[in-house]
């Protein structure tokens, strides 16, 4: 919802890393995001929070990076390449879903009988979760691909990103939170997780209605 107004700021916060790391291929510091990643998924899965919460936020922070770093003019221009954008879409799906499960795992261990967090009820809203991040996923990634065929897709429109995607009530900057949120206050992961998902889900909706209103418009 608020990742277009966001971006610039992001883009001027990342500047010195930016320059530091231009000669680095943003194709390593994707990769290097996706094990910061999955660690950050095995620290919460055995109950180390905080150390999966300070792995998220960096996780985070190479997530950015390597965009920037691709738009950099020491790596041609203002475009980062179709491939490294589908490869940082592949990091970033594996560690949403990574961090659920063992957020999910984690909390289930840590608070075995406690009310706040009962152990079915915890992992079927965890794979609501999931759920919903999949569905959204199909929401926008389905209808670019048409948009491509169509000769109406990211570049054409003059994008920044690989593929099209259209503004959502959850994008990057509210996973983020969402995320942080149930790495710092693990007990309420069962109530994160259904909110998460709810929210989520109505973002796949919103997506299914624009993409019906513009292929019914586009040629």
């Amino acid at each position: 919802m608020v990742d277009r107004a966001l971006r610039p700021l992001t883009s001027r916060a990342l500047a010195p890393l930016t320059r530091t790391f231009a000669d680095v291929s943003p194709d390593a510091i994707t990769g290097a995001s996706l094990v910061v990643g999955i660690g950050a998924a095995a620290a919460a899965a055995v109950g180390a929070f905080w150390v999966a919460l300070v792995l998220w936020l960096l996780n985070r922070v190479l997530d950015g990076l390597d965009g920037e770093v691709a738009r950099h003019e020491r790596h041609g221009g203002t475009r980062q390449s179709d491939r490294g954008g589908y490869l940082d879409l592949m990091a970033d799906l594996t560690v949403y879903g990574a961090l659920t499960l063992g957020i999910a795992a984690g909390v289930t261990a840590t608070f075995t009988g406690e009310p706040l967090a009962p152990v079915a009820t915890t992992w079927a809203l965890a794979a609501l979760l999931v759920a919903a991040y999949y569905v959204n996923l199909g929401s926008y990634t389905l209808f670019a691909a048409l948009l491509e065929k169509r000769g109406l897709g990211a570049r054409q429109r003059g994008h920044r990103t690989s593929v099209i995607m259209p503004a959502g009530l959850v994008e990057g900057a509210e996973t983020v939170v969402l995320i942080s949120l149930l790495l710092a206050v693990p007990s309420l992961a069962p109530a994160l997780f259904g909110i998460g998902a709810s929210l989520v889900a109505l973002t796949a909706g919103q997506r299914v209605l624009w993409a019906s209103r513009m292929l019914r418009a586009a040629p």
